[in-house]
């Protein structure tokens, strides 16, 4: 069930700094006080879904915590579009479409996800030109993250897709994915993705653990996708 939240200042910052690129379209302090006014919250435990594919949408949702998952069925397979951590708005371009969401979304681990009635976001964006653009920006920002998922299923073995999307997605300070969620993420088996990642682990590119990967060696990841 939905909350209220604790619209401080904090929070305000946040929204700041996770919905879009702020230098393309600066917002208002008013733009994000108005934001923040209209958001509640709703946790969600780890396995527990968000909405349900072809659901119309009702809300548009914000990541505050955790990670979820978007997903659908393929020919009896689940695949994994994409998955979102924090700060990543989720449901609003089939509002924007007027279709149903095209995948279901789940959270992979406890979460806590902001939302907006979509009939709120919509007046909000038609009164607020700002917001509008700052929306925008976010949207753009996306669709350009989705062809980057493209790009690593097109970069050749599974190594290099393996080693395209923790260049991407993982960094020194490391990205918390489990083996399986990854084989989704990539429509490969888990048994591959655990053999492809001991052997970039082998070769010093990486450093994994239990849920976790971290990237060591970003120059070595380069040579993999390149075929060095």
């Amino acid at each position: 069930m939905a909350t209220t939240i604790d619209r401080s200042t904090e929070l305000v910052e946040w929204l700041a700094s996770s919905l879009g690129r702020g230098n393309l379209a600066p917002l208002s302090c008013d733009d994000l006080e108005e934001l923040a006014s209209h958001l509640s919250e709703v946790r969600y435990a780890g396995g527990t879904r968000v909405y349900e594919r072809d659901q119309l949408p009702d809300r548009v949702h914000i990541l505050r915590s955790g990670a979820v998952e978007l997903a659908r069925e393929f020919g009896g397979r689940r695949v994994v579009v994409q998955l979102l951590r924090p700060g990543a708005v989720f449901g609003d371009i089939p509002l924007f479409l007027r279709t149903g969401e095209p995948t279901e979304a789940r959270a992979v681990e406890d979460s806590l996800v902001l939302g907006i009635d979509s009939l709120k976001l919509f007046a909000l964006l038609g009164e607020r030109p700002k917001l509008a653009r700052r929306w925008l920006v976010s949207v753009a920002g996306r669709m350009s993250e989705m062809q980057d998922r493209v790009s690593d299923l097109l970069v050749g073995n599974l190594d290099r897709q393996v080693a395209s999307w923790l260049l991407r997605e993982a960094g020194r300070e490391g990205v918390s994915v489990s083996q399986q969620t990854l084989a989704h993420l990539l429509g490969a088996r888990r048994t591959s993705v655990n053999q492809s990642l001991r052997r970039l682990e082998a070769k010093k590119l990486i450093e994994t653990g239990y849920r976790r990967v971290s990237v060591i060696d970003d120059a070595g990841l380069t040579a993999v996708i390149a075929g060095d």
